[in-house]
């Protein structure tokens, strides 16, 4: 004989019997049916930890932005901890759960790993932000990446110093490269090598000073530089690594002429002005950025703001949600999300209005983005600021830089 049910027996009976779930009923998601699943792969524990949630922040801002012309758009948010297997296995892990498309993953090592897998599963893979040139050089059918190369980077960074020196009338004579020693770094460094003696750069690089990732201490290096006398410092770093180098400046009262990277992270973004202070100020960034004078930018800063008041809607934000815009399109026109026929329509890929400063988002052959540009980045105010080019001048150029007010 069975015994009578309790009342919260009988309450989770009931919640069967009509289709519910305490997972449904405490808030977690629900999954949407037929919907289009994306998967992004960020660094949101590890070293590039705020950089990986700035392109978090930019899928929820695609999400917004999309949801009337892809309602069906599903992310699915994964953790890559910074680490080349960890992304690796997070990526198996969304294949094997049913996503149609992956994007990320910022760090270049880790994106490479991921486009391996991509490949050999056969799942469309849009690069947001990496740069290391062999991601896209490896004949890869389902990889594309709407970022700049290591290469692109160098040479509108280098042009842009060169355009820099000639609006301000100042010529540094002497430079020292301080560059990281990882994936992403060593692209940057054969660059910058390469491209120097054809830009025809008014300035010679005195010394080359590479560091390990994982420095906690650039006392040596800065010291070395100092002792150098260069004029001006090009650092290539990422954002832990670019507060350590302008500690130890400002400690060691080394005053450069300037300090302009070609391309790297770092100096631009929030944490660095949030920690470093009045110490942030007047450093450069030669990079790929927002265009402030599209409407879709606008339109999507808009947006970013009400969702995310405190925080800098910045390059990661921007290419990351232009990443999810190309897959949304392809999906739209495709009309289904079987991988090869995404694969042909993301090669087919043409739209005009765009985020970033640049034509229209196109791919080449490679999968290699077309038609993206580079702006100058002068800190100030606590916040990133346009110089150049002049049609998108926010702020008139600081060269060469005060000298640092030490307390």
């Amino acid at each position: 004989m069975s015994l009578p049910l309790t009342r919260r027996q009988f309450s989770l009976a009931s919640m069967a019997t009509l289709g519910l779930s305490l997972g449904h009923l405490s808030g977690c998601k629900e999954k949407k049916l037929n919907a289009f699943r994306v998967g992004l792969l960020t660094p949101k524990t590890g070293p590039d930890s705020q950089v990986g949630l700035a392109c978090e922040r930019g899928a929820k801002l695609a999400e917004e932005l999309l949801k009337e012309i892809c309602p069906s758009l599903e992310i699915i948010y994964a953790d890559t901890e910074s680490s080349v297997d960890i992304g690796r296995t997070k990526a198996e892990k969304l294949i094997s759960e049913g996503v149609h498309l992956l994007i990320g993953a910022h760090n270049s090592g880790v994106t490479a790993a991921i486009a391996q897998v991509c490949e050999q599963r056969q799942v469309p893979f849009i690069v947001n932000i990496a740069a290391a040139p062999k991601i896209t050089e490896q004949g890869y059918k389902y990889v594309f990446r709407n970022f700049q190369t290591t290469d692109d980077l160098t040479r509108n960074g280098l042009t842009l110093m060169n355009d820099l020196f000639e609006e301000t009338g100042v010529k540094p004579k002497t430079a020292t490269l301080l560059c990281i020693n990882d994936t992403y770094g060593q692209a940057m460094y054969k660059s910058v090598v390469s491209w120097l003696p054809e830009l025809a750069l008014p300035f010679k690089l005195t010394e080359v000073i590479s560091y390990d990732p994982r420095t906690q201490d650039l006392s040596a290096e800065i010291s070395k530089i100092k002792a150098s006398q260069a004029e001006l410092l090009i650092p290539i770093t990422r954002l832990n690594d670019a507060m350590l180098m302008i500690r130890e400046c400002v400690k060691q009262r080394y005053s450069p002429m300037g300090i302009i990277s070609p391309g790297s992270p770092g100096m631009y973004e929030k944490q660095f002005y949030k920690i470093m202070g009045e110490y942030s100020e007047y450093c450069i960034t030669n990079t790929a950025w927002y265009n402030p004078q599209s409407p879709l930018a606008q339109k999507a800063l808009s947006i970013f703001k009400k969702k995310f008041a405190n925080e800098q809607f910045d390059l990661n934000v921007a290419f990351t949600a232009e990443a999810v815009w190309i897959a949304a399109d392809a999906f739209k026109r495709a009309g289904a999300s079987n991988a090869q026929v995404l694969q042909r329509a993301i090669k087919e890929t043409n739209i005009q209005e765009r985020i970033v400063y640049g034509g229209p988002i196109a791919f080449d052959e490679k999968g290699q983005a077309l038609n993206i540009g580079s702006v100058s980045l002068q800190n100030r105010g606590g916040s990133p600021k346009i110089i150049l080019p002049k049609q998108l001048q926010q702020e008139q150029p600081v060269f060469p830089f005060p000298a640092w007010q030490i307390q």
